[in-house]
């Protein structure tokens, strides 16, 4: 600003480099008025004819030990309050331009600004509430003479109170302001119970509700697919979580914030397990350790904590649980946490210094770097902690003097440098609250020219205004008076080793923002390192291990052994065939048919190949094309071998039949080919279309589930919607056949030709049918066990294959 000469109030000029003038004079009129009125539903102080708003700013200073309490910058906040209690009274519109509109004394109203400490304490606040918002301490003032006095400067009724921090707070003293008729405007209270009218009439807020809080909240664990109603991506994906612990403590806020996350997991990812654990407002250590205790035994591996306070104690707790520190957990927490994770010294190795690696933040933000009018708050703050004068001016405004050693705060290096997690939505409020009282005072309209601020119409006027601040664009919503979290913007903020701050014996941490959710998607800045040290997100669940039930390898190896015992014996006895064939013993057999069944054995005994293969030793698209081969090399063996017996039988009986009735009967090739060929031919059509509009494909089901929903048992199986249906057409057709062949092979069991071989031939499908009688009920029953169906099958292909090869091929062999 530079040294500036002006006249204000007193009508006296003077030139100074002092950022704060306008404040300072309020002051020092305040202190030396004669005249100071304040009257019932005027929330504006008359001050030697000038109209002033006063701003009390309500907000922990210390702790409850009476030490300095900085942790979210309330500081810089009370000094963000000056510097847009500045802008208003100058109409310096450097960061809201709208506010430029307000120079040269357009509007009648001033602003000054207090502060008070609430110590952290829900009891002094509401206290404090009682006092500031009573109108008789200005009267009392006045009857006292005493302007002068201190206390009863401070205790002027309020045109706005801003405040407090914990909603748990926020809530009574709100009720209180409400009831008497004053706004009250928060930076960080995000209970949606605030948004309740019928108790808190007047409440607004610069920061968006912990209902809008929990949606980029999810959409970091779970969503990728952006804002439903905008479309927006997300730039970087999800975590990927769908189990998630809650931990928050038990009072209005945290059961309010909690209750958000689950909802809006609820909308967002209806999939998504959210478990929540509550803790007492002032837990003591034996209650930590039962809670953390309990989060150990969920399994779940990411939470979310909702804590103002007990952050080591918890995380102590966590650490030797197993559920911190280990490389697999993963922590984020509220805005709560603040600053307390970095500028400490842990030593390497300690439990805290391996729980807090890798944790994060999730909070909203008073806007970032490269922002045109958080960059221009940041340099204004930076300005009042290099001016001498403003910096005496802001510790006059501090409360406790003499009480509390500020300059713990106000002497470091770090003040004003930085403006903390509140000081944006601070200065936004008072411009919010500032736009709104001139707005109203420029355009009233009395008879008399006096010009009255109801609480109502402030309130109202305030929860209509938007503007560009220096947290984003400001847009309220008109019924609550919470912000609208699209307005808003938040970060993910990671706390990682500070190499320039750590050595090899200590370390510290520092907080990096990694991401920012704005215009309801989540945008990279940098990868989250995880405690691992990693940057890919942790599993949610502990690895499961699942039984899943693939075929032995015992069983396999015997399958296969006992397949190639069968492709052994079906290509020798083709291979002996061919070379006996013109051998009249081997003529008799009939060596056609011979090799039809060596054939037909072949094809069912390469069926044990594809019945081992499962997904454990090929890929789901290979036991895919098993289970559909299956089918196929079975009842295309089956009717090529069985109707080749069936074949020499029929021929044998027609030839017997007409030769003792003494008539001459030629049997043809084609004769005896006949029903071969439709047995063929129906069970290829069958399978054909079975393949064509249903084929059987690989599928893997769950037998049994842990309580997450995670399988633990599970088994492969051939799967085909309508195969209940082909299989009972395929079964008509063979099994159909097998009868009439069998009733045809016991009238021929006594017809005497050479080798008997009608007799060998009732004896091998007596062997097939009482295979089959015995066996597909047994492989039907025991199919819900991988292992035995797969024994029943070999079984069954084994002693087919066996009867025919073995009864067909044997007999002739001693007599070659």
């Amino acid at each position: 600003m530079g040294i500036c000469t002006y006249t204000f109030f007193l009508g006296v000029t003077t030139t100074t480099t002092m950022k704060l003038w306008t404040l300072a004079e309020i002051s020092g009129e305040l202190a030396t008025a004669p005249q100071i009125s304040s009257t019932p539903g005027n929330n504006l102080i008359t001050l030697n004819d000038k109209s002033l708003c006063h701003l009390p700013y309500v907000f922990p200073f210390t702790d409850p030990s009476g030490s300095p309490w900085n942790a979210l910058g309330t500081y810089e906040g009370l000094a963000a309050i000056a510097l847009a209690a500045q802008h208003l009274n100058a109409g310096d519109g450097s960061i809201v331009p709208e506010v430029a509109a307000l120079a040269n004394d357009t509007c009648g109203v001033k602003f000054n600004v207090a502060a008070f400490d609430t110590a952290l304490s829900e009891s002094i606040a509401v206290d404090q509430i009682i006092q500031i918002t009573d109108r008789t301490n200005a009267a009392q003032a006045i009857a006292n003479g005493g302007p002068a006095d201190d206390a009863n400067v401070l205790l002027r009724p309020p045109c706005v109170i801003l405040g407090a921090m914990r909603s748990a707070v926020t809530m009574p003293t709100s009720l209180i302001s409400g009831l008497r008729g004053f706004p009250q405007i928060s930076p960080m209270s995000t209970s949606p119970a605030l948004d309740d009218k019928s108790q808190y009439r007047y409440f607004a807020r610069t920061i968006p509700n912990d209902d809008g809080t929990s949606v980029p909240l999810i959409a970091r664990f779970n969503s990728g697919s952006g804002d439903k109603n905008t479309g927006a991506k997300d730039e970087s994906e999800s975590w990927g979580v769908n189990h998630l612990a809650v931990l928050y403590v038990d009072d209005a806020y945290g059961n309010a914030f909690a209750q958000g996350i689950v909802l809006a997991a609820k909308e967002m990812a209806p999939g998504m397990q959210i478990q929540t654990f509550s803790l007492a407002v002032n837990p003591d250590y034996a209650q930590i350790r039962r809670v953390i205790a309990s989060m150990a035994e969920s399994q779940l591996m990411y939470f979310f904590a909702i804590l103002a306070t007990s952050f080591d104690e918890i995380m102590t707790a966590a650490y030797n649980a197993g559920i911190a520190g280990t490389g697999k957990h993963t922590w984020l927490f509220s805005d709560g946490v603040g600053s307390e994770f970095t500028g400490r010294d842990f030593a390497v190795g300690s439990p805290l210094e391996r729980a807090y690696r890798g944790t994060g933040t999730l909070s909203a933000q008073g806007g970032m770097p490269g922002m045109k009018a958080y960059d221009a708050l940041v340099e204004g703050l930076r300005e009042l902690g290099q001016s001498v004068e403003d910096k005496e001016y802001l510790n006059s405004l501090l409360p406790n003097q003499g009480i509390t050693n500020h300059t713990d705060v106000t002497d470091s290096d770090s003040y004003l440098m930085t403006p903390g997690a509140v000081a944006a939505f601070l200065y936004d409020a008072v411009i919010s609250a500032g736009l709104s009282a001139c707005n109203l005072e420029m355009n009233h309209n009395t008879t008399d020219g006096s010009f009255a601020l109801s609480g109502g119409d402030h309130y109202d006027a305030i929860v209509a205004s938007t503007f560009e601040g220096s947290s984003g664009t400001i847009v309220f919503n008109s019924e609550t008076g919470t912000r609208n979290p699209k307005s808003a913007l938040f970060t993910l903020s990671n706390f990682v080793d500070d190499p320039d701050a750590s050595t090899s014996d200590v370390v510290q941490f520092k907080s990096q923002e990694t991401d920012v959710f704005e215009f309801g998607a989540w945008r990279s800045l940098q990868p989250f390192v995880f405690n691992s040290g990693d940057t890919i997100a942790p599993l949610d669940l502990p690895e499961t291990e699942v039984d899943r039930n693939y075929i032995p390898a015992g069983l396999r190896a015997v399958g296969l052994t006992l397949c190639g015992v069968i492709i052994v014996l079906s290509v020798g006895f083709t291979v002996w065939t061919k070379k006996k064939e013109k051998i009249r013993i081997v003529k008799a057999a009939q060596p056609i048919f011979l090799y039809i069944i060596a054939i037909g054995t072949l094809l069912m005994g390469c069926a044990v190949i594809p019945l081992s293969l499962d997904p454990g030793v090929v890929s789901m698209e290979g036991a895919s094309i098993a289970c559909v081969s299956v089918p196929w090399l079975l009842a295309c063996g089956f009717s090529m071998t069985f109707s080749a017996l069936f074949t020499k039988t029929h021929r044998i009986l027609t030839i017997m039949r007409n030769a003792a009735a003494f008539k001459r009967v030629k049997v043809t090739a084609l004769d005896v080919a006949k029903p071969m060929i439709c047995l063929l031919l129906a069970n290829i059509i069958t399978l054909s279309v079975w393949t064509g509009i249903d084929p059987r494909s690989s599928k893997t089901i769950v037998l049994q589930t842990n309580r997450f929903g995670k399988a633990t048992e599970t088994e492969s199986i051939c799967y085909s919607e309508h195969q209940s249906i082909f299989l009972s057409v395929l079964g008509v057709i063979n099994l159909g056949a097998l009868l009439v062949a069998f009733v045809e092979a016991y009238l021929a069991r006594n017809i005497s030709v050479e080798l008997s071989e009608s007799a060998y031939i009732m004896k091998a499908i007596s062997i097939i049918l009482l295979v089959c009688l015995m066996g597909i009920p047994v492989t039907i029953i025991a199919q819900e066990n991988v292992s035995e169906s797969a024994t029943w099958c070999n079984f069954m292909v084994q002693c087919i294959c066996q009867s025919r090869d073995l009864t067909q091929f044997l007999p002739p062999c001693p007599f070659v």
